[in-house]
């Protein structure tokens, strides 16, 4: 489980996350499940082709979050099922897959800082 930490001018905001660390779980991602928390891609190459996310197969319309190298949100959207998106612009390190909603629960925008750990408090 990793935690993921939202700065703010005055407080922080937490979101407990699934990691996709293995090549079956990226594949599979959220396929097919009804409730989630949410999911956490680290891209091995900051391209944004390879950064690419579909929705194909997927019960619920989800959050995505870019992050960039700097850890701070770079993009952000909402994606309903039967659907891909490709990002804006490369420089991606991230991604999250949130439940519809999140962004706005959460207040997530553009350029906010982030930090994110595992569940032993080391930071990536």
């Amino acid at each position: 489980m990793y935690k993921i930490t939202f700065y703010y001018k005055q407080n922080e905001k937490f979101i407990k996350l699934e990691c996709a660390s293995s090549f079956l779980k990226k594949l599979i991602g959220l396929m097919g499940q009804k409730q989630f928390n949410g999911l956490l891609f680290k891209q091995k190459y900051a391209n944004k082709y390879l950064s690419s996310i579909h929705t194909c197969f997927m019960r619920k319309t989800i959050d995505l979050i870019y992050i960039n190298k700097n850890m701070c949100v770079q993009e952000i959207t909402t994606l309903k099922p039967w659907k891909i998106y490709l990002p804006k612009k490369g420089n991606i390190k991230y991604i999250i897959e949130l439940p519809e909603g999140s962004i706005n629960k959460y207040d997530i925008s553009l350029n906010t800082k982030i930090s994110i750990s595992d569940g032993h408090e080391r930071k990536f």
